[in-house]
């Protein structure tokens, strides 16, 4: 497809993708998660949970398109004050927000729900930041405070970030890359220093967030792919972490592309055949940032835009019979097509990936 083509695709795209996340269908209206963003939609098409990382996510992607001299500038205030309101609520007095609230009745039991983890609070911690720099919301104070307070928890002895905290005794975490830890973490420590331009972070904490960035200087580019997925959070976060680490990073993309069919889609792992949405949209994105994009990359903009309907949803994957609307993929996919087409123009800071 010639240049301009895919330009005006990427364009028409993400204005879909952004009126859908907009237009009220991902953020919770009343009762006691008012205001939070739901993570993903049943087969039905009902919403399934609030999601803390999510929400965070969305106030982050806010503030990106949060120009006061956009016509829809007052809906995306009033969403960012919905979305903070919930934010206060859900930690105030002590309490931490379960990493998913199940939406009605008869919700089975998450083994998620039996965990903390520094990655949720970390990104609701960025979305209240970036929603405040955007002036969006006056500063939060006592949710950026409670969640500091709560982050500097998962420091341990030896001054290393558990990705995951069990709160009950009896309560044995299965072994993911989501409680295991290791460099997907570098993007939720790289949200948390942001946050010391607004409030001083305490010192194991600020230390710990530094030190693990800087522990993959040097494998940054060699570093096993694996699930794509978190590989990828390990990349958003050395590009805001480690910026000069952005030529490694550049490498690292083009091995994830690699893994890329002649039509764009990629596999969620080097041995699997499952292809997720996020990852073509998180690829996209630190292409762009790294000014890696070839014909190659230019085929990621054609699979993307080629799954969001009509109605500017985005499911999560596309090989299965029922597709599941899922706002995370929408708001990377937005974001990175928006980019795609106004790269003319100039690339914002890596700070605002979301």
């Amino acid at each position: 497809m010639p240049t301009n083509d895919l330009n005006q695709l990427a364009d028409a795209t993400a204005a879909r993708l952004r009126a859908w996340l907009l237009g009220g269908a991902v953020q919770q209206r009343d009762g006691e998660h008012a205001g939070g963003i739901y993570g993903a939609f049943d087969d039905g098409g009902a919403a399934r949970y609030v999601y803390p990382e999510i929400t965070g996510y969305y106030l982050h992607w806010l503030a990106d398109i949060g120009s006061p001299h956009d016509t829809d500038h007052p809906v995306v205030v009033r969403r960012a004050q919905a979305a903070a309101d919930w934010a206060a609520r859900v930690l105030a007095d002590g309490k931490v927000p379960a990493t998913r609230a199940y939406l009605g009745t008869g919700a089975e039991p998450d083994w998620r729900n039996r965990a903390v983890f520094f990655f949720d609070l970390a990104m609701l911690l960025r979305g209240l930041c970036a929603a405040y720099e955007a002036d969006l919301i006056a500063y939060p104070q006592a949710a950026i405070a409670r969640l500091i307070e709560e982050l500097a928890r998962f420091v341990d002895t030896d001054g290393r970030i558990q990705a995951a905290r069990s709160e009950l005794a009896d309560a044995a975490l299965p072994p993911r890359w989501s409680t295991l830890g290791g460099p997907f973490e570098v993007k939720a420590s790289s949200r948390v220093l942001l946050a010391a331009r607004h409030q001083p972070l305490p010192a194991a904490l600020e230390q710990a967030c530094r030190a693990l960035a800087r522990s993959y200087r040097d494998s940054a580019a060699t570093l096993p792919l694996q699930m794509l997925h978190p590989t990828l959070y390990f990349a958003e976060g050395m590009l805001v972490g480690e910026p000069d680490c952005a030529p490694q990073i550049a490498t690292l993309a083009k091995r994830c592309l690699a893994l890329a069919d002649a039509r764009g889609n990629l596999p969620e792992a080097e041995d699997s055949t499952v292809p997720r949405s996020d990852i073509i949209a998180q690829l996209l994105r630190v292409l762009l940032l790294t000014g890696s994009l070839d014909a190659q990359a230019d085929t990621l903009v054609s699979a993307l835009a080629a799954r969001v309907d009509a109605q500017g949803r985005l499911p999560f994957r596309v090989d299965i019979a029922a597709p599941q609307a899922n706002v995370w993929c929408a708001m990377f996919a937005e974001q990175a097509l928006r980019w795609y087409a106004g790269r003319a123009r100039g690339l914002p800071a890596a700070e605002w990936l979301v």
